[in-house]
């Protein structure tokens, strides 16, 4: 049986690179011709596969995600969709039934992730990339820490969206603690940070946990590769269509009033 990857741009590639390296049997699509790897078969339309398929995944325009993950989640396949899985919750809800669709979550699967937890007083977020990304700072980078949110706050809320120069700050409340969440693409100090409750410190870039100025936890890890692991083995976490679902809702409300 073989594992379906549709998409073979950054993210597919990424994702193609790790499975080959965990030895799984692939099919390959992707709508460039050019796109082919040896040793691999290569279709440019989905409808084309002939070979068995135990799994698929899907990272392509996420425009596309919608239409090509319903054919095989009607098939009974598990899916994993790339984030974000759609562009709209309307367009979203077309599939977000289906028990074998699961949403991309790979920051779920660092260290930081274990010393996740509710605020009690304050939470500032900073997400700030080194490259630029595909659809804009608020879908592309906060999508993450808004995932991370819901993993431990019942209620999050955004309130307001300000844009200076490049750099996108939502402000909101999670469980009704204020927090701050700052974005930014092609940032001259790209870094990944909670700063929770002013003592613990979860820097997701370096994959440490400070407390109170201390280290407390250091551990790089194969995130992708844990993730892809987690779903082709069927425990991947069935939770993630339910925040994609909130994540989708509050960018909703608040994509109108970015320059982005």
């Amino acid at each position: 049986m073989h594992v379906l990857l549709i998409g073979l741009g950054n993210m597919g590639n990424k994702y193609f690179w790790k499975l080959e390296q965990m030895g799984e049997r692939l099919v390959l699509c992707d709508i460039d011709p050019t796109k082919g790897k040896d040793g691999h078969p290569f279709y440019c339309h989905f409808g084309e596969v002939v070979e068995p398929l135990k799994a698929v995944i899907v990272a392509v325009n996420p425009q596309e995600h919608v239409s090509i993950a319903e054919k095989f989640l009607r098939d009974g396949l598990p899916v994993l969709l790339e984030k974000p899985p759609a562009l709209s919750l309307e367009e979203f809800e077309r599939i977000s039934h289906y028990r074998n669709l699961y949403i991309s979550e790979v920051e779920g699967y660092s260290v930081c992730a274990e010393f996740l937890r509710k605020p009690r007083e304050s939470l500032r977020i900073e997400r700030l990339g080194r490259a630029k990304g595909y659809i804009s700072p608020l879908w592309d980078l906060a999508w993450h820490d808004l995932y991370l949110m819901q993993r431990v706050c019942e209620d999050v809320r955004l309130e307001s969206l300000k844009v200076e120069g490049n750099l996108c700050i939502l402000e909101g409340y999670a469980d009704g603690v204020p927090f701050s969440l700052s974005v930014a693409w092609e940032h001259p100090q790209p870094r990944r940070r909670w700063y929770i409750d002013g003592e613990l410190i979860l820097d997701f870039g370096e994959e440490r946990v400070y407390k109170k100025g201390e280290l407390l936890r250091e551990e790089k890890r194969d995130k992708l590769r844990l993730m892809v692991e987690s779903f082709l083995k069927g425990s991947y976490d069935r939770k993630s269509v339910e925040r994609a679902r909130g994540n989708l809702l509050l960018l909703e409300k608040l994509s109108h009033t970015s320059p982005f």
